[in-house]
């Protein structure tokens, strides 16, 4: 697919700053992105680089400085902060390095809290289907009723990683997922992402700074003084 059509996120000439003392320091400098439809693409740099913000611009998180940003063509620049709210939950789905779980939750009901904020025009009983569904999927089914507290730190990203989906977006933007696992866990991890990410055919954005992950997606781009280089 080549058409415009298939594209979902379409960025010209980004820019963000933000103030250190008197300082005002550029951390994206007139950076060009786009991603289509079932399109893989990796984020690499140094700490610092900006590859965390530059998420946040695209999924409209923070607010862009100067440039043009859309959402399957539409601008959203304009976009109040509700509207862009209730258009996300359906268009991007986040996975963490941070878990980000409800501690006092259990696995279940992390993700019917997910689900309800996410999913507005579906049932309960879709919603416990589509939990039901997912824990197959990440292979946590029998962890269904436990706390997240007693999960390994894998079994939280697999938690993690079905919240991402189970509102079934275009698009699911990891932030180094594999960040805070061992290298097994991590494997894992990034097999299981990658795996439901082609099987539901979606689009992603990761960052990471592993060079062997990279190369599972479509393209990667590097991020460097505010701008892509190779």
């Amino acid at each position: 697919m080549n058409s415009k059509d298939d594209c979902l996120i379409s960025a010209k000439g980004l820019w963000k700053s933000f103030k250190s003392g008197e300082d005002e320091i550029s951390i994206i400098q007139g950076l060009d992105f786009s991603l289509k439809q079932k399109e893989s693409i990796s984020i690499m740099g140094d700490s610092g680089s900006g590859k965390s913000t530059l998420l946040n611009l695209l999924s409209g998180l923070d607010r862009v400085e100067k440039g043009t940003l859309k959402w399957r063509g539409q601008s959203i620049e304009n976009f109040s902060t509700s509207a862009l709210s209730n258009m996300r939950r359906s268009f991007i789905g986040f996975v963490f390095q941070s878990f980000y779980l409800v501690p006092d939750l259990t696995v279940y009901e992390n993700l019917y809290l997910s689900a309800k904020i996410g999913c507005k025009n579906i049932g309960s009983d879709e919603i416990q289907s589509r939990i039901d569904e997912y824990l197959e999927k990440v292979h946590l089914t029998d962890r269904k009723k436990h706390s997240v507290m007693t999960l390994s730190g894998g079994e939280k990203q697999r938690v993690a990683i079905a919240r991402a989906l189970i509102s079934d977006p275009l698009i699911v933007f990891a932030d180094e997922p594999t960040g805070n696992l061992d290298d097994r866990s991590s494997k894992e991890i990034l097999e299981l992402l990658l795996s439901l990410v082609e099987i539901e055919a979606k689009s992603l954005v990761l960052v990471t700074h592993n060079v062997d992950f990279a190369k599972y997606t479509d393209k990667t781009l590097y991020l460097k003084n505010g701008i892509f280089h190779g």
